[in-house]
């Protein structure tokens, strides 16, 4: 029950946190439309949403054989951050960049896994039957990354620019809200968003 309490806690600061950005920052892009972020955020969130159907799997698999759900995968992990950064060092992206966006998205997807699962283990909600396997949705997972990477050499130019922040608070907020993400899907898509605007 705590881990959910503290769940419950860090999604209602990251919205606070998002929204105020929002208000505060948010007049200025409101004021000069000359870019938008809303697709790379939209990228992100499409990622995101993997994290479910990656959870009911290795909650599924945790069941079947008396164990408890394996979140980490450092090898997994690594080989992400190695292929994204070659593939963003062939589009000039800055190699710290790719890797705290894609330290970024993995962290993301942990909080939505460990969750969902404490949903799950405290019988919060039921957890649903996988669509896939972990072999079915990592090419799912491949292809979103290089879509992130390519859509990062893109708006390079808005990523650098001094609103970034702002427009990924926009961003953020236009994409919870046409998904209607739940608070815990908000706080992950405000920690996969929030390396954006750095270098």
């Amino acid at each position: 029950m705590e881990a959910i309490t503290s769940m419950k806690r860090l999604a209602v600061s990251a919205g606070v946190a998002m929204v105020l950005a929002a208000g505060q920052l948010g007049v200025a892009a409101a004021e000069d439309n000359s870019g938008s972020l809303d697709g790379l955020v939209g990228l992100l969130g499409e990622r995101l949403a993997t994290a479910d159907t990656v959870a009911a799997v290795k909650w599924e698999g945790a069941v079947r054989d008396g164990g408890e759900p394996v979140i980490d995968d450092p090898g997994r992990e690594e080989a992400i951050y190695e292929a994204m950064g070659q593939l963003g060092a062939q589009r000039d992206l800055p190699a710290g960049l790719v890797r705290q966006v894609f330290q970024g998205q993995i962290d993301a997807s942990k909080i939505v896994q460990r969750g969902l699962v404490a949903e799950w283990r405290y019988g919060l909600a039921a957890a649903p039957a996988p669509a896939t396997d972990l072999a079915g949705i990592r090419p799912v997972i491949d292809g979103l990354n290089i879509a992130i990477v390519d859509e990062l050499a893109s708006e390079r130019t808005e990523l650098a620019r001094p609103d970034c922040l702002a427009q990924v608070a926009a961003g953020v907020l236009t994409v919870a809200g046409r998904n209607h993400l739940d608070p815990l899907h908000t706080a992950a898509l405000v920690r996969a968003s929030t390396p954006l605007c750095g270098s």
